[in-house]
């Protein structure tokens, strides 16, 4: 009886989260919105790269609701905020030079890529509401404004926490980070800068002490369960500073070249600190081994850097054509008990071209187009002397509709230097001497009529690097190759009836030293339509998702690294979600359900050996643009 009662009160809750929800939507969209654009060019976009060779493009709010209730990228530790193993292989690598080594939890920060500079018709801003089973809350908002068509400034902060479904699982993370850009009247002064801050904090629990779950424990409250860990907990934070002014250096583009000569200078600052506390290491036997202290555990890195880099560009008037060379400094500092100081000299070089072709078509609006980036760096001196990376990337646009995209890259890269020196209470090791590692990465994409979409990524790496079953670090020195294929179709029958399908292709040369899930399938039905005289646009569907059985990676805690294990294998359970998503103007807002199936289609849903993820759950949340 208490059961069903219990059961009755969280069903009467969710029926007034969901109606007080529908309630608001109608009414701020009714009533509290005073100017909704539609001006699919009121705000232009671009990401913080070499900033003189960019263009801003036409960045409108994605009004399409289909991925609405996707708000997160799965976490293969099962809570948002955890450590995160990378099972789906996609294409790009950091810039060349020192590098402490691959956060797992960069999927849930702001990073340097994600860093956007704006110009806008008028003031913008969005906010998104999150919340849902355990606790989960996540704040995301944005504001950007233009002044005098000179000065842009955007502000980004994110919030994000939840509990989790087990035990010693509680996260907390907050993203800022503050853009601005300008450019004086005649063009000839300006200026790219940010500001930004990570901070995670989440207590570590090691994974659940039973490694498997029977038919009764799928149903059981997941609280109860032992975990290995009982008293740690990880604080990461990271803090970055960029200040990039532009001068142009001729009066005015000389009559025959039509070029303008600009010198641009950019100096960062990055502060990284990451805490490892464990009270209770001497009595949970956890780990093997204690260096420092055999009652508890306080690991702590600090890491420090300084680059200074002065560039001289050129570019067409019209930015069709760009060149830039420059020279690159780096300072870098790392304190683990003890401080070791690096140098970099770098060289850098770009070159940019674009061109669009007369369109047949006079009334066609978008003719054909097509642009390449290409860009090297050579560290010619320091610690890194020697490494080099070489990347093109080129875009070939048929139409808005039709796209077609290459990119490639060839980098020498000294290992990270978590992989060479380590001190930690648990895990210690100097000067291993590990070989540079050479990557090749190609990838070819297609996009056509925003239904069907393509890639092929092939990746070659020599001298891989990876954490063994003990979470020692070991090379392999052969090739390791890597091919990972995906595609997508989706289609609207009859206007109302929707179909999605999804999926990824991966295979590896040696699966003893990369463990992948070698097939991801994702498959969506929903009804859409417009209702309310086009006022309320509505989908609702389900969502099945599966990975095919592989060895998942072992999770090392102190170092906060995954590390290869073939004890344990993973099952191949059908993750199933059922959402409703929908939008009124300027609001859109969603209701989910995660792991419908939960207990009646297996009992394997980890992806991480000791770490399962989430049970059946209810999540719901809404956005609201503001255009004035």
């Amino acid at each position: 009886m208490y059961k069903k009662r219990l059961i009755n009160i969280k069903k009467n809750n969710y029926l007034k989260v969901i109606a007080f929800t529908v309630f608001i939507c109608f009414y701020t969209a009714t009533f509290a919105q005073v100017f909704y654009s539609t001006n699919q060019n009121y705000i232009l976009q671009k990401t913080e790269q070499n900033n003189l060779h960019t263009t801003f493009l036409a960045s409108y709010p994605d009004s399409s609701i289909t991925e609405l209730s996707n708000f997160f990228t799965r976490n293969f530790m099962g809570n948002i905020g955890l450590s995160s193993p990378r099972y789906i292989f996609d294409y790009g690598t950091a810039d060349i030079g020192f590098k402490y080594f691959n956060n797992p939890q960069a999927s849930n920060l702001a990073t340097e890529n994600n860093i956007q500079y704006c110009s806008t018709k008028g003031p913008f801003a969005s906010l998104t509401g999150i919340a849902g089973t355990k606790q989960l809350q996540v704040f995301k908002s944005q504001f950007t404004t233009t002044f005098k068509n000179k000065l842009n400034i955007n502000v980004k902060f994110n919030r994000y926490g939840s509990q989790g479904f087990y035990l010693k699982q509680q996260t907390f993370i907050n993203n800022f980070y503050t853009s601005a850009n300008y450019s004086s009247k005649n063009n000839c002064f300006g200026f790219y800068t940010y500001i930004l801050n990570n901070t995670t904090k989440n207590q570590e629990n090691g994974g659940l002490k039973q490694d498997s779950l029977s038919d009764y424990d799928v149903l059981q409250n997941k609280a109860l369960y032992p975990v290995k860990i009982s008293l740690a907990t990880r604080t990461n934070k990271e803090y970055k500073i960029m200040f990039n002014p532009w001068l142009k250096l001729n009066k005015a583009p000389d009559s025959v070249t039509n070029y303008n000569h600009y010198l641009q200078l950019k100096t960062k600052f990055n502060f990284n600190t990451y805490k490892y506390k464990d009270d209770n290491s001497g009595i949970d036997n956890y780990y093997n081994l204690f260096y420092l202290d055999t009652s508890k555990t306080l690991d702590s890195t600090r890491i420090f850097q300084f680059i200074n880099e002065v560039n001289y560009s050129v570019l067409k008037s019209n930015k069709n054509i760009g060149a830039s060379v420059g020279y690159r400094n780096e300072t870098n500092k790392v304190w683990q008990k003890a401080d070791s100081l690096f140098y970099n000299h770098l060289l850098t070089g770009d070159f940019v071209i674009k061109k669009t072709f007369k369109a047949t078509d006079t009334t066609n609006t978008s003719p054909p187009s097509i642009q390449a980036h290409f860009n090297g760096t050579y560290v010619f001196y320091g610690a890194n002397a020697g490494n080099y990376k070489v990347e093109s990337k080129s875009l070939f646009t048929i139409n808005k509709k039709q796209s077609i995209y290459f990119n490639v890259l060839y980098e020498n890269r000294n290992p990270d230097y978590l992989y060479n020196n380590l001190i930690s209470n648990h895990f210690q090791w100097f000067n291993n001497g590990f070989k540079s590692q050479q990557l090749l990465q190609a990838k070819l994409g297609f996009n056509f009529f925003k239904k069907i979409n393509f890639s092929c990524l092939y990746e070659n790496i020599y001298n891989y690097l990876v954490f063994d079953n003990l979470g020692y670090p070991r090379q392999y020195n052969h090739n390791l190759q890597t091919v990972a294929i995906n595609a997508s179709y989706g289609l609207v029958l009859f206007k109302h009836l929707g179909f999605y399908i999804n999926g990824t292709l991966q295979n590896t040369s040696n699966s003893s030293y990369i463990n992948i899930p070698n097939k991801i399938g994702t498959v969506r039905l929903f009804y859409t339509g417009n209702l309310f005289k086009n006022n309320l646009q509505l989908q609702i569907g389900g969502q099945c998702q599966s990975y095919s059985s592989f060895y998942g990676a072992g999770y090392m805690p102190s170092t906060q690294v995954f590390y290869i294990q073939d004890r344990v294998k993973t099952g191949q359970y059908l993750y199933t979600d059922f959402y409703i998503n929908a939008r009124i103007k300027p609001v859109q807002f969603f209701l989910k359900i995660e792991n419908v199936l939960q207990g009646l289609v297996g009992k394997n849903y980890s992806l991480v050996p000791g770490y399962y993820q989430p049970d059946r759950a209810f999540r719901f949340g809404l956005t609201w643009l503001f255009f004035d």
